[in-house]
């Protein structure tokens, strides 16, 4: 039977995560699926008992890192379902995901459907948010978004917003294809807020659907600061006016300056490693702000 779901899953040397990923999907997917597993390049070699446990799991193996975007576009490639679920390893789903589905197939006016996540400590964590205007980029964490524009059927619980998180995205196969996937010159952060916008473009709603729940382990990390600052350009670049792109290109600069003078100073006073570190990533960024995108 073709599945109506295609899963797309990544993986480079996180094994650790994966089999209570593939599990996760066994115990609360509902609908015909398949899980289209890219392998980035990984140095640890995966179980060969992997697609015997796990029938519906099919590998595709890469020499190199290709990234998460390209990684996405080739498992893509590769899907027979109808919808495409983008599904980060380190991730366990702890409901179904037929909700997002339902939302999907039911309402043509809906283009990318995301969840509510959870932490690894059960706490709530934001998993949508509002696009990187320039007034918006002073302070990264005013992007997340707590919806409240209700969308569809009261039981679906879904609330209109700008995008939804990568570590959860469910879209139509032939939306994928309109859009054209992602874009494969970045190698990581921004592909998400990028084709909910190109998503918005095509005259097509994003709603996170909170009654399909998720835990997301790892998420953004300190190490990854550059492409962070990356995707805010390469963004506006894509989006934005020329006078859009240079204010925010301003606020970006501004704000990295003054963070960090801000670190520096409170490394100083209380030498704190968390607070050093970065400190060191946010000088990193401005030592190599040429090298960013665009």
């Amino acid at each position: 039977m073709c599945p109506t779901l295609s899963i797309l899953v990544l993986t480079y040397n996180d094994g650790r995560f994966l089999e209570g990923c593939l599990d996760s999907v066994k115990r609360h997917v509902t609908c015909p699926f398949e899980v289209i597993l890219v392998d980035n390049g990984s140095s640890e070699k995966l179980s060969d008992t992997l697609t015997v446990r796990f029938p519906w799991l099919r590998i595709i193996r890469s020499e190199t890192n290709l990234g998460f975007n390209a990684g996405n576009n080739l498992a893509a490639r590769n899907a027979h379902g109808d919808y495409l679920l983008l599904l980060n390893i380190d991730t366990v789903l702890l409901s179904d995901v037929v909700p997002a589905i339902d939302l999907l197939q039911g309402d043509l006016k809906i283009g990318v459907v995301g969840a509510q996540a959870y932490g690894a400590s059960g706490e709530l964590r934001p998993s949508a948010g509002r696009f990187p205007k320039a007034s918006r980029l002073w302070l990264f964490r005013s992007l997340w978004m707590k919806p409240t524009l209700a969308w569809g059927p009261s039981e679906l619980n879904a609330f209109k917003v700008d995008w939804v998180e990568g570590s959860f995205l469910a879209t139509t196969l032939k939306h994928w294809r309109a859009v054209g996937g992602f874009d494969e010159k970045n190698f990581l952060f921004g592909n998400d807020v990028n084709f909910c916008r190109s998503t918005a473009q095509r005259g097509l709603a994003v709603v996170q659907c909170t009654a399909t729940k998720y835990v997301h382990f790892c998420g953004y990390g300190e190490s990854r600061m550059g492409r962070l600052y990356a995707g805010f350009r390469d963004y506006h670049k894509k989006f934005s006016t020329p006078a859009e792109q240079q204010m925010a290109d301003v606020v970006l600069r501004a704000g990295l300056i003054a963070r960090i003078v801000v670190y520096g100073l409170w490394y100083r006073i209380t030498r704190n490693k968390m607070i050093g570190e970065k400190f060191q990533r946010f000088s990193e960024v401005r030592r190599n702000w040429a090298q960013l995108t665009p």
